[in-house]
């Protein structure tokens, strides 16, 4: 094609692996909405209401290495001191605007800002830190102190938001005669702000923005309902024990799913499984079975029906709150200040999208069917076929015996991490130095068989860039699919002499897969890859260097944030990176030539489908909020995969579980977006010389650096030296 990006309507962001990303709370996308909420202090008469903190007994560092952090009262300690401060923050801003100094030169336009960003900061530091608590801590009090902690600082936002004072301030920045003169990231830091105010009314009259509180709150509890019935909505069900134990042995599945005594007892014909994705997509991939695999798909595909009415509450409340704030949807609403900026662009990505993969996906389907012909002696390719049958002709494609993407014990977590630490180290310079974690800020539990790993980054000129933890394996009340979760962001201190060092954390659920000699755990290639995308999320987080948090690291664009994460996911498919990583967990051997050439041959095998498919989710999520439906959102579904001609099963609700329609609602065009971004870096960038010094010092002096701190289009053209195309993708997808 050759056209440049910006010819294509608003290429940007993300796209998917062969997975669905993890209906993750996705911390980075819920924080910023929080900090926009955070950066609107309480009404005056209000401030009483908030209790002045006590301290903690005591003030060393605890749990995720913060101080004063020791047992779980201590989060609702942290959070009213986090919300007193904030009030501290408020008082300064309410004297500026009586004195008439919040911004009256340039200088107190910038203090203005970081008082704005003060407030955002104090808020975050305790609600993210929160959120990743009662999602992976293994002691259930510790869990619902955070929850606590969690509940009232969002209360507190809440009041927060109805607040004007805040934003007079910041309109008293925005519209000096001097704006233009602000640095980029001031800018853009200021205008954000006001984008997100306004979003939630706060320019209305009094009677109109009290309603649109309520209706924002209405929200706040459907999306709370309809995250809380997916973590909850474990279901268990009966199969074939000898149809299940020819793919999964029956021990791994007493392990990870409770077991009656009738399943369990000698020459018992049923065993328990659940909706998990660990085991149900193992039991659809693998199991040659066809009525196994339909049994599975329908009832993890229908393990959710509650969230059906939460969905369409959903829909009618946010459709409600753009109108009332004069958005003629809430796409429209929503893409105000993403790259796409309109849902007339997303359609037309995605139009141009199905017109790229609409020869593959027919040719590949086409393979599907006389595969099924082949083994099953005909018959159409149902839902429940589909990883079946790509996983056989992908192994046929291979010359393997197995699926390829086994790797026959060549990957392992202990060498992605090390294949992690010279990625950084040859890209950027980077030591990512483990380092022992006390006893205090663990949450793993002292018996853990996995524990959680902690790295530290540190570059010879630029000194410590922050803290990084692992936490890999599945673990009872913990978060179910995988994640990057930032504890803490980075940002200038008060006095610019200094940089607060971020704190993320990585969540993964890889397979508790272990060789049968000693304690080493197995990884497929997916997994690698999975981890590896949540690495990107991480340097993202840990390489920036912004003036603001509100704008460090993965809180850009939401439509450019996947870009590092899916640049990164390219690097296990390079054939350097993979001896780097690759070697035999008994042997050594280092990953032959032939099996490279396999999984490289397999890479693109089936894209079409997967893209199909994708183009589905998005396309179904626009039609959720870029209009009010007039169909049913099963009918709607099901008329998506007619329409592209993925199949369906009838009946079943996948999208019940699908947790991006409440942490993006509009927005999930965003992971095919930046593959785009992504593929072009790669190609022009590393293609050549993955491990070069010299351009990961571009990546990330252009773009890692700058988290949203510099328009994404213009990050881009740095670190191509041109502007972005988008020939790579869809070259790819021949």
């Amino acid at each position: 094609m050759g056209t440049a990006l910006r010819s294509v309507p608003a290429l940007r962001q993300l796209i998917f692996r062969q997975q669905l990303p993890p209906a993750r709370p996705l911390p980075q996308a819920r924080k910023r909405a929080l900090a926009s909420l955070a950066a609107k202090g309480p009404d005056t008469e209000r401030r009483s209401c908030i209790p002045r903190a006590f301290s903690s007994a005591s003030a060393g560092p605890g749990l995720f290495a913060i101080p004063g952090l020791h047992e779980p009262a201590d989060f609702l300690r942290l959070a009213m001191a986090a919300a007193d401060r904030c009030n501290s923050y408020r008082s300064l801003l309410d004297s500026s605007l009586a004195a008439g100094t919040a911004a009256p030169d340039p200088a107190s336009a910038v203090d203005t800002l970081r008082v704005l960003d003060g407030i955002s900061n104090e808020v975050c530091s305790v609600i993210d830190a929160a959120e990743l608590c009662r999602c992976v801590h293994s002691d259930p009090r510790w869990r619902d102190g955070a929850d606590g902690a969690f509940g009232m600082l969002s209360d507190y936002i809440a009041e927060l938001n109805g607040d004007d004072t805040l934003y007079r301030a910041l309109v008293e920045v925005t519209s000096s005669s001097f704006f233009g003169d602000l640095s980029e990231e001031e800018r853009r830091v200021a205008r954000l702000l006001q984008h997100e105010f306004e979003r939630d009314g706060i320019h209305l009259p009094p009677e109109e923005r009290e309603r649109v509180r309520s209706v924002i709150g209405h929200i706040t509890q459907l999306e709370g309902l309809f995250t809380k019935n997916i973590t909850a909505g474990r279901k268990l069900f009966d199969l074939p024990s000898a149809a299940v134990e020819r793919v999964i042995p029956k021990a791994t599945m007493a392990e990870h799913v409770p077991q009656s005594d009738a399943s369990l007892g000698f020459g018992s014909t049923v065993v328990t499984a659940s909706s998990d994705a660990h085991i149900a997509n193992s039991l659809i991939k693998y199991s040659s079975d066809p009525e196994l695999r339909r049994a599975v798909h329908m009832e993890v595909n229908t393990a959710c029906p509650e969230n059906l009415n939460v969905l369409d509450g959903l829909v009618e409340r946010r459709h409600e709150l753009a109108t009332m704030l004069g958005f003629g949807s809430y796409a429209e609403r929503f893409l105000q200040d993403k790259m796409a900026q309109d849902p007339a662009t997303v359609q037309g990505f995605l139009d141009q999208m199905g017109r790229a993969c609409k020869r593959s996906f027919g040719k590949e389907m086409e393979m599907l069917t006389q595969a099924k012909t082949q083994i099953e002696g005909g018959g159409e390719i149902e839902a429940w076929d589909i990883p079946f049958y790509t996983g056989v002709l992908k192994a046929r494609q291979s010359g393997e015996a197995g699926d390829v993407n086994d790797a026959g014990g060549y990957f392992t977590v202990d060498n992605s991490l090390k294949g992690m630490q010279v990625l950084v180290e040859r890209l950027f310079g980077i030591e990512m130095v483990e380092t022992e974690m006390l006893a205090e800020e663990r949450w793993d539990g002292p018996s853990s068989s996995h524990p959680v790993r902690k790295f530290q980054m540190e570059h010879p000129d630029e000194g410590s860039l922050g803290t990084l933890y692992m936490d890999l394996h599945p673990r009872d009340g913990k978060y179910g699919h995988a994640a990057h979760f930032t504890v803490k962001c980075g940002c200038k201190t008060k006095d610019s002499d200094s940089y607060q060092q971020p704190i993320v954390a990585l969540v993964c659920n890889l397979s508790p897969a272990y060789s049968k000699v000693g304690s080493t755990a197995l990884l497929s290639h997916s997994e690698v890859e999975t981890l590896m995308h949540e690495f990107g999320h991480a340097l993202h987080s840990l390489l920036s260097r912004t003036t603001f948090q509100h704008l460090s690291g993965t809180r850009a664009a939401m439509d450019f944030i996947e870009t590092p994460s899916h640049l990164l996911e390219s690097f296990v498919w390079d054939p350097t990176f993979l001896r780097i990583i690759g070697q035999h967990h008994l042997t050594g051997a280092i990953i032959s030539d032939s099996m490279i050439s396999s999984l490289l041959k397999s890479r693109h095998s089936f894209r079409g489908i997967d893209i199909q498919t994708q183009i589905i989710y998005a396309r179904f999520d626009q039609e959720l909020f870029a209009t009010p439906p007039s169909n049913s959102t099963a009918a709607i579904f099901d008329g998506l995969h007619k329409a592209y001609g993925v199949p369906y099963a009838e009946g079943t609700h996948w999208y019940s579980r699908f947790g991006h329609l409440v942490t993006y609602g509009a927005g999930y065009y965003g992971y095919l977006y930046s593959q785009v971004f992504a593929a072009d870096i790669w190609q022009n960038n590393f293609a050549r010389n993955p491990l070069s010094l010299t351009e990961g010092g571009m990546l990330w002096k252009g773009l890692l650096r700058h988290g949203g701190a510099r328009d994404p289009i213009s990050m881009m053209k740095t670190v191509l030296g041109r502007e972005p195309k988008v020939d790579s993708f869809f070259d790819s997808l021949e």
